[in-house]
């Protein structure tokens, strides 16, 4: 599938209604399908639908509210900010460019409706992810994952994972267990 790719069917409800159960089995195949195509992280397909639920409940133009967090898996302005330093530090020193200007870029696009784009989100997110799972073997943590999903969701507690990664471990056993992922609304 080509990353750019969105499966029939992947746009988000959005009509504020609560889905049937027959639409969010849709849902979540279209999802996968994303997921499968865009995920730019080390972590199974389970694991970021299970991440996209929790976040966004699957409406790629979630925006919560008092937060910068948009799109299917939340992206936090700052953490937008942060691919794009990461990504100018890969550049030769002569090619790149003052923080400033890459911050308004950076800035630019998460507010932009590209930004929302599903597959574009879902790399983003996962790209992010990934980078805080670096940084946490890096700094030589005992569980990197455990970490990079304390960072990325700015709470130090580990419930946010603990309950993402019993939701993916269920979903594993059955692909379509939607149940796996309302349980996640508690």
């Amino acid at each position: 599938m080509d990353k750019q790719a969105v499966p029939e069917g992947g746009s988000s409800p959005g009509n504020g209604e609560v889905p049937s159960q027959e639409e969010l089995l849709a849902r979540l195949r279209a999802i996968r399908a994303l997921v499968e195509a865009n995920n730019e992280s080390s972590l199974g397909t389970d694991m970021i639908v299970s991440q996209i639920y929790m976040e966004s409940r699957f409406d790629k133009a979630a925006q919560a509210r008092g937060s910068s967090a948009r799109g299917l898996m939340q992206m936090l302005k700052v953490a937008n900010r942060e691919l794009y330093r990461l990504d100018n530090l890969r550049k030769p020193p002569g090619e790149r460019r003052l923080e400033a200007e890459l911050y308004r870029e950076a800035d630019a696009f998460h507010a932009s409706l590209a930004f929302i784009d599903e597959a574009t989100n879902i790399r983003a997110g996962t790209r992010y992810l990934q980078a805080l799972i670096d940084k946490a073997r890096r700094e030589g943590k005992t569980d990197p994952i455990a970490e990079a999903y304390k960072d990325y969701r700015g709470v130090r507690n580990g419930i946010y994972y603990r309950k993402i990664r019993l939701a993916a471990e269920k979903l594993t056993l059955d692909p379509e267990g939607i149940e796996a992922l309302r349980g996640l609304e508690s």
